[in-house]
């Protein structure tokens, strides 16, 4: 009777499950170290800046935003002209141009917005049908006196 020795295979995937737990190993260990020197100071804790709360926004909205059937996306059809604090309100106004193959309607959702990108007002304006190719101006005015915002809209196309 011979007395074969046999010693493991490694297969390529064998191979790689070691060098993968050798580089878990290692990157463990550097972990670690690393951990060892690093400053374990306490996470600072925020303050708040503001003295006093901003008042309340403005929301004049008839229809939720994206609730209409058959609305399409049309932000490429719609240009703001003025966005402009005037006094203790803002002026926004624009102009929308119907890009489809046939009459439509817009509602267009207008936000003004902080730098931060917290939302001070969002009113709607109701576009009636206007025909393919053909423009309309569109404006709305919101009593926000906030003095740095920016105008963000949202438009739905609705076929007429």
């Amino acid at each position: 009777m011979q007395n074969h020795r046999t010693s493991p295979q490694l297969t390529p995937g064998r191979r790689s499950a070691a060098k993968g737990a050798l580089a878990t190993g290692i990157a463990l260990a550097l972990g670690l170290m690393l951990a060892g020197c690093t400053d374990s100071a306490p996470e600072p804790t925020p303050t708040p800046t503001a003295s006093e709360e901003a008042a309340a926004g403005v929301t004049d909205i008839v229809d939720t935003p994206g609730s209409g059937e058959g609305l399409e996306g049309a932000l490429a059809d719609a240009e703001v002209k003025t966005c402009e604090l005037a006094g203790d309100h803002w002026e926004v106004a624009g102009t929308v141009t119907n890009s489809s193959a046939a009459a439509a309607s817009y509602r267009i959702y207008v936000s003004l917005l902080t730098e931060g990108g917290d939302t001070r007002s969002l009113t709607q304006v109701n576009v009636d049908p206007i025909d393919a190719g053909a423009s309309a101006d569109w404006e709305t005015t919101v009593a926000v006196q906030d003095e740095t915002l920016d105008c963000v809209l949202r438009v739905e196309r609705y076929a007429s």
